[in-house]
């Protein structure tokens, strides 16, 4: 039978085996069929005149079949749609079935490609300028072309994911948050009967305290109550976290009647399932957990999030989604995703009373009240019950008004247009759903959701998500995104985010000039406007509500991830060990009490009261103290923190790493000047400081005649001596060889052109870098306006204008081309020099008319490294293509012809100079508009001719040295981590003293095997197999054993250092042969690649030694490429990982995943790691550190824990500071209030020994005029101004924090017994004696004891509370918190009042007795010695005892151990030794060895052996137990190395990681 809830057109499983059986199954027949016929289907697009196809498909058939499906009826349509999912065999047509594809009309499923509409035969002069040029421009039809060469996702599948495969345990499942980063256990479970009828009665006779403590520890009310049940017929999802949380979410069940599709989305489309895909669900079951929507998949038998739901329409049919959504699909959509808002939940007034009253904290302050108001203590329990009232409310509306914040910030709704049923409807923002498509109007201030921009161009403001508030334009998307995208994940890279409108980010600008990938297909669906642009901007919805990044934001500052900082896990433990003292404390009073004879009554209330004394109820307030006072001194700063658990790991940072640009150097660069090429003489010409003095026409070109440039057998072009062909090989390794002609090509059109810049308001706004380049050349900006005139009719064509035919539509114009009735794509900008007319098409523009239009742009990519444009300049016959970016990368694109002999001279000397250098290339292009918008983007970036740098100043910020000094000075690792070229690296490096001018900084070069190197390719078909400019990295795939890379280290400034790739020892060479060993960073081939690393290692053995002087010194670091630190991490041994990791003071050309991923490498080696960054490539970075600080306008943003609004790095000086001084006062405070209840819980003890104890008023004193204000005033010490080096105690229960505690519990419970024995004898003295000697109900307040310990503990109150409040090195002094000294002021001469000046109203009040004024003064005197040695052991004594008794504690350990090791190996040793055939000498009794055999002078690596083998030790023996194994002080070791010291049994054994590399390498402890 089917499965519950499902209709099935297919046998259905009625059990969870027979369900899993059949997913096998499925799972068996699809590996079948796929092994049977292994064609892979690819979307070739919708510019091509065929749609999905099999590869195998001939042209006449698709043909045939194209037509037909652009007259297709609509009983067509229902046919195509009953075929959904099925293939047809080879040679026919090939549909993939869509149950929404009712939604589709006509008219959208009869185009599978976009008609001529692109101007197919529109630049006529061009086209016939390209048939005629055949070398310059390939116009095959079966060219890959950008967004349209898509692997079918639907097809291809990774069988691992759990979105594939059933659940083992239908009870319970695993599921991972990729978000968070979490993973979470689910379990099914349901009420039992008679467990909730159990725990009611249990309830009912306990007066509520079985329900009390089942809801402080809900596991046991979990297994009281309930029973497990499978997940699909489960009542409750009980859900427990990695950190122990425990949540219990109902599990909701609604009516359904949607396929299977419909919920999951295309997950359905792929894998053992993909048959279900249209099976009808009658029911849901889902559940909410953190605003995270789980629904239950009924064939996998577990819970799914929706987060990662796609429509498959979106990669089957990606030319439809343009039609919106229907109201039926609406309908069903709604039921999954709900409202589109992010709507957090605010409790009632009742509910937050309620949770906040049954607080334990709360309910043992309750239970205090009640016991004092038996022991009649009404005072001090009112002002108790009045402070926790107070408390309560102010909690509560703190927690209101804190809820109502957020929600404030997180509620958005907002007027939108969207399509439904194929009309625009105005609706509301809260009522989009994934797949709506809704217009973007510039009066959309905010976005509403995550989108993708269909149609239109859009420039937003990111800074709520990166940071950074430079606006960002974006782009139509393309199809081929949808296969990449990962919905899970609240960001994308960089390829897709150009593509996507977030949630919460401002709409800048939004225009309507450029066409979807649809074309004409699109703008049919609208009325045709007569420029052909469309008639409105669109978007369609990807993620609604806390799917968003928006709703990414909120949940992170609504659930923060726990930091690794375990102050308050100990804390709480510590208080354990109190409660435990005071369970000793109350047993011992009552066998006390029984002596004495009192009743029983009195004996349970003073016991239980002990324990109110010992736990005191204000610990974990008094412990937040620190943290919120160190906020709120920040935010003064404006520096802003979304987790203030992060304030205390502040204080233990011990390596910060930087961003360069923008974070240690201004953030907008200057330009210096552009380095042109001079092709005659292959070098560069001097500096041209003024860019826009640069000749707008082109460069001077050789002297040959131009023929040489198109005639590759020329002499000319084929090297004769001054030739283009005359260039050293090493010049460029990888780039082929050929003659080409420049002189169509202009550097000053790369700087006008190549950019991303947009005009905002009559504003330049982009990235600075662009911004500035732009700038420097004084041209003019004008981008095309929305064309929004009388629409044209499409049936009509446009009128023709002979003046247009051609030319470049430009300025304000935009000029869109129509010619024959098809038209061109508009013009998204222009450009044109400060002296040029302005262009126009009727004419009247001027004859002085110099334009260039920017057909199209290709943003900026991280990965390659560059940013490239096609351009068109105004009456050319050829487009021009201009590249910028790193000159590594430029380089392999170029011919090796136009690379100038000096390019790496030239290079080096701008970068040692701490310069930035881009390089500019480019290429003329012959190729019709239509095919320009599909070109990919490896043909464009391809074939270049090399133009020169344009030079960059990139100044330090005022503020960077001296930071990055006084981090230094703190013994805080500073490092740099950028984008940037290594050699400018190291040189802002240098000038900001990050790395010291006498420090060696060695930089390595990757050494790769050819094969593993994406190579240039010469036509745009071979471009396909990989981006020609990926070589970086060096990490292609090779059979197992063979040699693929090396890393080889070397001096910048010394070619004669270099160090061991394994150990990274510095060596000094002593022959030159190193520079014919490694010749090329590229092997041609295997054989190669072999041979030089066998020669490198078998030179680097043979002739080179340690430098002594430099391994001895430390004085030298690494600076670490990307590609290099991508090949460490992933070839490299563990050792050789973690020892770059502790030397390099440099990365350059890291991406923005190498940044996060250096990030936790080295919080693996046990640093606790910050992270500076501007948060545009550094969200990754900041978010995996322990301390991201973000420079940023943004108050909060997802980006980093922390926001400054500085744009400088003082702000990470100051984080520090605060957490120290956080760090240092979270610790005070919870010591201090340890101390006091200890000491009060010493007054009682010693009372109850002859049945006293405190009085009500005493009581009061103490606890609300003591402690309160010191505890309270203590906090608000503000930071040292200065950062030490010494980083305060993060433990603790270290032994530094135990000894000090325990000690001053020592000392003070001395005093207290000294005086409690001192009064006795005393002047006067009397034994406590009651007024009634059968008064067995009271106990006795008036008394010697009493008023003695009363006053005694009044001193120590206080001044314990000076003692723990520490000034410098991490605190200012006490005397700048004004409000502690006047506070303990007031207290010491109050309390001194009261001891040396008695008066009838005090005894009256405080329930004392006279005592003599002798004892008075001992009192004074006691308390001064008490001060005394409390500060001299605080300062001196405990800092020394507690690393002394460490120490001899390891030594003991290490005897006993040593011992036990010695007298259990004596026999097996023995053996061993007979075994080894060693010799046995009678007379002494020992046995000896063979000499061993002298080690081989010479080394030599043969094949086939590795070289991380040179550094390594061959020596196999634990070196523990050979150091247990010989006495202290004894002979030397069987492996010859000297016994251990005691010293060094006494060293403390290195915790971290990096302590160790430290210690292995020579490098100062603080690096």
């Amino acid at each position: 039978m089917d499965e519950p809830g499902v209709t099935a057109p297919l046998t259905g499983a009625h059990d969870p085996a027979e369900a899993r059986s059949r997913a096998s199954t499925a799972e068996s027949a699809q590996h079948d069929e796929g092994s049977a016929d292994a064609r892979p289907f690819t979307y070739s697009g919708v510019f091509s005149p065929h749609g999905w196809h099999d590869s195998t498909t001939n042209s006449s058939t698709r043909e045939a079949a194209t037509d037909k499906a652009l007259h297709a009826s609509a009983s067509a349509i229902e046919a195509v749609t009953r075929m959904a999912g099925k293939r047809v065999a080879e040679g026919s047509i090939v549909v993939h079935g869509h149950s929404g594809l009712h939604e589709i009309g006509s008219s959208a499923l009869g185009r599978s490609h976009m008609s001529s509409s692109l101007c197919a035969d529109g630049l006529s002069s061009d086209e016939d300028d390209s048939s005629s040029q055949g070398d310059d421009e390939t116009d095959s039809d079966s060219e890959s072309y950008e967004g349209l060469a898509v692997d079918d996702i639907n097809e291809t599948y990774d069988h691992s994911l759990p979105e594939y495969v059933s659940n083992a345990d239908p009870y319970t499942q695993r599921i991972y948050l990729d978000e968070e980063g979490i993973t979470i256990h689910v379990q099914g479970m349901s009420y039992s009967s008679l467990g909730l009828w159990l725990y009611g009665l249990a309830g009912l006779l306990s007066c509520g305290i079985v329900t009390l403590l089942c809801r402080w520890v809900p596991r046991w009310r979990i297994r009281w109550t309930m029973k497990r049940a499978l997940l699909g017929e489960a009542d409750f999802a009980i859900i427990v976290d990695e950190f122990g949380a425990i949540s219990i979410e109902p599990i909701q069940r609604r009516g359904y009647g949607g396929t299977l599709e419909s919920i999951f989305g295309s997950l359905t489309r792929k894998g053992p399932l993909n048959g279900r895909s249209d099976d009808v669900v009658r029911s849901l079951s889902m559940f909410t957990h953190r605003y995270y929507r789980f629904v239950y998949h009924p064939y996998l038998e577990k819970f799914l999030p929706n987060t990662c739901w796609m429509d498959s329409a979106w990669t089957r049919v990606p030319a439809a989604m343009r039609t919106g959504l229907t109201y039926d699909i609406r309908d069903l959509r709604k039921t999954i995703f709900g409202e589109n808002n992010i709507d957090i939940k605010e409790k009632s007034i009742v509910m937050l009373l309620f949770d906040e009253v049954l607080n334990p904290f709360y309910v043992f302050q309750a239970g205090s009240v009640i016991l004092w108001c038996f022991d009649d203590y009404y005072y001090y329990a009112s002002c108790i019950l009045l402070i926790s009232v107070s408390g309560i409310v102010e909690t509560l509306v703190e927690t209101r008004r804190n809820t109502r914040k957020i929600r404030e910030m997180a509620h958005f709704t907002c007027p939108v247009r969207v399509l439904r049923d194929g009309s625009w409807r105005e609706g509301s923002a809260e009522d989009l759903l994934p797949g709506d498509v809704f217009e973007l109007v510039p009066s959309m201030h905010v976005l509403p959701c995550d989108a993708v921009l269909l149609e239109g161009d859009c420039i937003v403001n990111e800074s709520m998500l990166t940071g950074e508030s430079v606006p960002v334009a974006k782009v139509p998307v393309v199809p081929a995104v949808f296969g990449k995208m990962r919905l899970a994940s609240s960001t994308f890279g960089s390829d897709i985010a150009k593509h996507v409108l977030f949630s919460g980010t401002k709409l800048v600008r939004v225009k309507k000039t450029s066409q979807g990938f649809g074309g004409n297909r699109w703008l049919d669906l609208e009325q045709r406007t007569a420029m052909g642009t469309p008639a409105r901007a669109t978007a369609m919805v990807l993620r609604t509500g806390f799917n968003t990044t928006k709703g990414a934001l909120i949940r992170s500052i609504l659930f923060p991830r726990p930091n690794k900082f375990k102050f308050y896990d100990d804390s709480f433990r510590f208080i354990g060990v109190l409660a435990g003292i005071a369970v000793l404390g109350f047993l011992a009073s009552i066998g006390n009490f029984l002596r004495l004879g009192l009743n029983a009554r009195i004996i349970t209330v003073r016991a239980l009261d002990l324990i109110t004394v010992v736990v005191p109820p204000a610990l974990p307030a008094t412990m937040s103290i620190g943290v919120s006072f160190a906020l709120a001194r920040l935010r003064k700063r404006h520096i802003y923190c979304i987790s203030p658990t992060r304030i205390n790991v502040c204080g233990k940072i011990n390596v910060m790493c930087f961003d360069k640009t923008g974070t240690l150097t201004e953030e907008g660069l200057d330009v210096l000047g552009v380095c042109t090429v001079d092709y005659d003489a292959c070098k560069f010409v001097g500096l041209q400081e003024k860019p826009h003095l640069l000749p707008v026409g082109f460069p001077s070109v050789p002297t040959a005649p131009s023929s040489a440039f198109s005639s590759v057998g020329s002499s000319y072009a084929m090297g004769l001596p001054g030739g283009l062909a005359d260039l050293d090989r090493s010049s460029s390794m990888t780039a082929p060889r050929r003659a080409v002609d420049p002189s169509k090509l202009c550097a000053l059109h790369a700087l006008t052109t190549c950019h991303a810049v947009k005009l905002v308001d009559g504003k330049l706004v982009g990235d600075p870098l662009d911004v500035k380049m732009f700038e420097s050349t004084g041209w003019i900006l004008e981008e095309g306006e929305d064309y929004t005139g009388v629409p044209a009719p499409r049936s009509a064509p446009a009128p023709r204008s002979s003046a247009a035919i051609g030319h470049m539509a430009t300025g304000i114009a935009a000029s869109i081309i129509q010619a024959a009735g098809k038209s061109a794509m508009p013009v998204p900008a222009a450009v044109r020099p400060p002296y040029s007319d302005r262009f126009s098409l009727d004419g009247a523009g001027g004859a002085n008319v110099y334009e260039l239009g920017i057909i199209r742009t290709f943003d900026f990519s991280a990965a390659l490294r560059r940013q490239s444009v096609v351009a068109k300049r105004l009456g050319a016959r050829y487009n021009e293509v201009y590249v910028k970016g790193a000159p590594e990368a430029i380089r392999e694109l170029c011919f090796s012809d136009t690379i100038p002999r000096d390019f790496d001279r030239t290079l080096l000397e701008y970068t040692n100079h701490g310069y930035r250098v881009i390089a500019l290339a480019g290429k003329s292009l012959k190729m019709s508009w239509p095919k320009l918008q599909r070109l990919k983007r490896d043909a464009v970036e391809q074939d270049l001719i090399f133009l020169g740098f344009l030079v960059f100043e990139n100044k330090l910020k005022p503020t960077t040295a001296p930071v990055l000094d006084e981090l230094r000075g703190a013994k805080i690792r500073q490092i740099m981590c950028t984008g940037d070229n290594v050699l400018t690296a190291i040189s802002v490096g240098r000038e900001c003293r990050m790395v010291p001018e006498d420090m060696r900084v060695f930089v390595p070069r990757l050494i790769r095997r050819k094969e593993v190197v994406p190579m240039p390719t010469a036509t745009a078909n071979s471009a396909d197999e990989g981006s020609c400019g990926n070589s970086s990295g060096g990490s292609g795939n090779s059979s197992s054993g063979d040699v693929r890379a090396m890393v080889v280290w070397e001096d910048s400034s010394d070619e004669m250092r270099v160090l061991d790739p394994y150990t990274l020892e510095p060596r000094l060479a002593t022959s030159q042969v190193k520079e014919r060993l490694v010749t090329s960073d590229v092997a041609e081939t295997s054989e190669e690649m072999e041979r030089q690393q066998q020669h490198y290692f078998n030179w680097l053995h043979n002739y080179t030694d340690v430098d002594m002087s430099l391994a001895t010194s430390g004085d030298y670091c690494v600076a670490v490429t990307g590609e290099v630190f991508r090949y460490m991490m992933d070839e490299a041994p563990d050792m050789t990982i973690g020892r770059m990791l502790m030397r390099a003071a440099i990365y350059a050309r890291m991406s923005p995943d190498e940044k996060a991923e250096l990030v936790e490498r080295l919080q693996a080696i046990g640093y606790c790691t910050g992270f500076c960054g501007d948060g545009a490539n550094d969200c990754g970075a900041l978010r995996a550190a322990d301390v991201g600080l973000s420079l940023s306008e943004a108050e909060a943003s997802v980006a980093a824990p922390f926001t400054s609004h500085s744009t400088d790095i003082q702000c990470v000086l100051e984080v520090i500071r605060e957490g120290r001084a956080a760090l240092v006062t979270s610790f005070s405070c919870f010591k201090y209030m340890a101390l006091y209840s200890i000491i009060q819980f010493t007054s009682v003890s010693m009372l109850y020994e002859f049945g006293g104890g405190l009085g009500d008023f005493q009581f009061l004193y103490i606890d609300l005029f003591i402690i309160v204000p010191l505890a309270i005033f203590m906090g608000r010490t503000p930071a040292f101004h200065r950062i030490m080096p010494k980083r305060p105690t993060a433990n603790l229960m270290s032994k530094k924090v135990l000894t000090s505690l325990f000690g001053q519990i020592i000392i003070n419970s001395s005093i207290q017994a000294i005086v409690f024995r001192l009064v006795k004898q005393s002047d006067h003295y009397s034994p406590p004696a009651r007024e009634d000697p059968n008064d067995r109900d009271t106990l006795l307040i008036r008394s010697f004891e009493n008023t003695a310990l009363f006053l005694a503990s009044s001193f120590q109150y206080i001044l314990v509370a000076c003692v723990f409040s520490i000034g410098p090195p991490y605190r200012q002094s006490n005397l700048r918190n004004y409000g502690f000294m006047i506070t303990c002021s007031l207290l010491v001469l109050f309390t001194l009042f009261l001891t040396l000046n008695p008066n009838s109203w005090a005894n009256r009040v405080f329930e004392l007795i006279d005592i003599s004024t002798g004892f008075r003064r001992t009192l004074v005197v006691w308390a001064a010695v008490n001060f005394g040695l409390s500060s001299v052991g605080e300062r001196w004594v405990f800092p020394w005892l507690a690393p002394t008794a460490a120490k001899f504690g390891r030594v003991a350990r290490y005897l006993v151990r040593r011992h036990v090791l010695r007298n259990t190996r004596h026999y097996y040793s023995k053996v061993s030794r007979m075994e080894d055939g060693s010799t046995h000498d009678p007379a002494t009794g020992t046995y000896g060895r063979a000499p061993a055999t002298p080690s081989k002078p010479r080394f030599e690596l043969r094949a086939g052996e590795s070289g991380s083998a040179i550094g390594s030790s061959s020596a196999t023996i634990n070196g523990a137990e050979a150091d247990m194994a010989c006495p202290v002080g004894g002979g030397d070791l069987e492996d010859g190395r000297s016994p251990p010291s005691w010293e060094d049994i006494a060293r403390k054994t290195d915790s971290k990681p990096y302590k160790r590399i430290l210690r292995e390498m020579g490098i100062p402890a603080w690096y």
